[in-house]
């Protein structure tokens, strides 16, 4: 029997995103420190409304660089060869990648900043 059309296309989709971290190095990275942060803010006892926004920019940051991921891959075969226009391209998209995780970061700090001090001046 064939599988539903719902599971299918989640299974394409999961398939997706496993391709892209087997295959991105900063994907990877990303996805660690995401992880390393919600860690930090779970052992924290972060309250659930910010744990959501860092869980959000997390989030973010994976989805642009999987978006950016594509869309290079995407470039490269319709264009293999090196353009201007394309360079161009690549360095937005790459922008825009770096923006979410400037993003991230500032959330980060303003969420961890103040509770990471004080565990720092209980342990020493």
């Amino acid at each position: 029997m064939a599988k539903p059309k719902f599971t299918k296309s989640v299974l394409t989709a999961l398939r997706g995103i496993a391709h892209g971290f087997s295959k991105e190095r900063n994907i990877k990275i990303q996805a660690l420190l995401g992880l390393i942060v919600i860690i930090i803010s779970l052992l924290l006892r972060i309250p659930r409304n910010e744990i959501i926004l860092i869980l959000f920019v997390a989030f973010l940051v994976i989805i642009t660089e999987l978006i950016n991921t594509s869309i290079e891959k995407l470039i490269d075969i319709i264009h293999p060869k090196h353009h201007k226009e394309i360079g161009k391209i690549k360095d937005i998209l790459a922008g825009a990648v770096l923006l979410s995780v400037i993003l991230s970061i500032i959330v980060g700090l303003l969420i961890l900043l103040k509770p990471v001090i004080e565990v720092l001046k209980i342990i020493f």
